[in-house]
C-alpha cells in the first residue's frame, strides 16, 4: 500500500538521531508488536522524562499504529506528539534549532492525513493536509516539501503535473511547451544525495531503453546554497561524476517545482503521460524493473 511507505520516509534522519529508546522501539515495530513498544517508552518517560527521545518516540509509536491497523492509537500518538513538538516550533527559526520536534510534528501529520484517509477518505484527508501547508506556510521549505509529498502520495496521480520549466512558478498547472505530448520522465534528485547516486546505474538503464523511443528525461533539482553559480558547477560536476551516461538528459533548477512535487526524500520519481497527466509518483528508490514496468504504461 502506497501511503504506508510514507510512514517510513524519515528514518533516515531517524536512524542518525535515534538512542536507545527509538532503537529498541523500532525493533519492536519491526517484528509488529505495537504494545512493547508503548512499554518501552513509558519506561524511558518514567526514567527521563518528555525529553527529545521521548518525543521521537511517540512519533514511531504514531506511524507503528498505522503500521500494526490500530488506527485509534495512531491518531492518539500523533496528537500528542503534535502537542508537545509544537511548543518548540512557534517560528520558522525554530524548525531549524529544534530537529526532533520537526521530525515529530512532520510525522503527526502524516498519520493524522493517514487517518483520515481511512476513516473519511481522500477528499477529507488533502483538505487536512491543505490547511496545514497553510498553518506552515512560512516553515522551511523541506518541512513543506514534507506535507507536499504526504499530500500527493494521496492525490496526485491522475492529476495535471505541475510545471517544471525554468520559467514555470508554483501556479503553473500543467507542463508546458516542448514536453506536451510526450511520455515524461523526472529524476527529482540533490547532488549530496547517496540514495539518487545509487539509482544511477538503473536510471541510465531506462533512459539508454526509452530515450530512443522518445520518452523525455529530466534531472530536478533546487539550489540549497546561496551561491547559486557555485552550486550550479558543482551539481553538473557532479552530475558528470556519479552519473555516467547521463550528460544528455537536462538538469532543471526550480525550487517552487521541487516544493511542489514533494521532494525532501530523495530520489523522487514522477512519470507523466502525453497528456500532461501523472501515472506515477514515487518518492523513493526503484529497480530497473519496476521504472521500466512503469514507462511501458506511458507508451501504451
Amino acid at each position: 500500500m502506497r501511503l504506508l511507505a510514507a510512514v517510513a520516509f524519515l528514518a533516515t534522519y531517524a536512524a542518525g538521531q535515534q538512542g536507545d529508546t527509538i532503537r529498541a522501539i523500532r525493533l519492536k515495530l519491526s517484528a509488529g508488536d505495537l504494545p512493547s513498544a508503548e512499554s518501552v517508552l513509558e519506561v524511558h518517560r518514567a526514567a527521563k522524562g518528555e525529553d527529545p527521545e521521548y518525543l521521537m518516540g511517540l512519533a514511531w509509536l504514531a506511524r507503528g499504529g498505522v503500521l500494526t491497523g490500530d488506527l485509534k492509537a495512531a491518531s492518539r500518538y500523533a496528537a500528542q506528539a503534535a502537542a508537545i513538538a509544537q511548543r518548540s516550533l512557534t517560528t520558522p527559526a525554530g524548525f531549524e534549532k529544534a530537529p526532533e520536534a520537526t521530525y515529530a510534528l512532520g510525522a503527526a501529520i502524516e498519520v493524522a492525513a493517514q487517518c483520515r484517509l481511512a476513516s473519511s477518505g481522500r477528499e477529507e484527508a488533502l483538505r487536512y493536509l491543505e490547511q496545514q501547508a497553510k498553518l506552515y506556510a512560512e516553515a522551511p521549505v523541506a518541512f513543506r516539501s514534507r506535507l507536499a509529498r504526504c499530500s500527493n502520495l494521496i492525490g496526485l496521480e491522475g492529476t495535471p503535473a505541475p510545471g517544471i520549466g525554468a520559467g514555470e512558478g508554483a501556479g503553473e498547472p500543467r507542463l508546458s511547451g516542448e514536453l506536451l505530448g510526450k511520455p515524461v520522465v523526472l529524476f527529482c534528485w540533490a547532488e549530496w544525495c547517496g540514495d539518487c547516486k545509487a539509482q544511477s546505474a538503473a536510471l541510465r538503464a531506462v533512459v539508454d531503453r526509452y530515450g530512443p523511443l522518445g520518452v523525455q528525461f529530466l534531472a530536478l533539482t533546487r539550489f540549497y546554497s546561496p551561491d547559486h553559480d557555485a552550486e550550479r558547477n558543482k551539481v553538473e560536476q557532479v552530475w558528470r561524476d556519479a552519473y555516467p551516461g547521463l550528460e544528455a538528459v537536462p538538469i532543471v533548477f526550480n525550487e517552487a517545482a521541487m516544493l511542489r512535487y514533494g521532494v525532501s526524500s530523495t530520489p523522487t520519481f514522477v512519470l507523466v503521460d502525453r497528456k500532461g497527466i501523472v501515472r506515477l509518483y514515487s518518492p523513493t528508490r526503484m529497480t530497473v524493473d519496476r521504472l521500466s514496468a512503469a514507462i511501458d504504461t506511458l507508451l501504451r
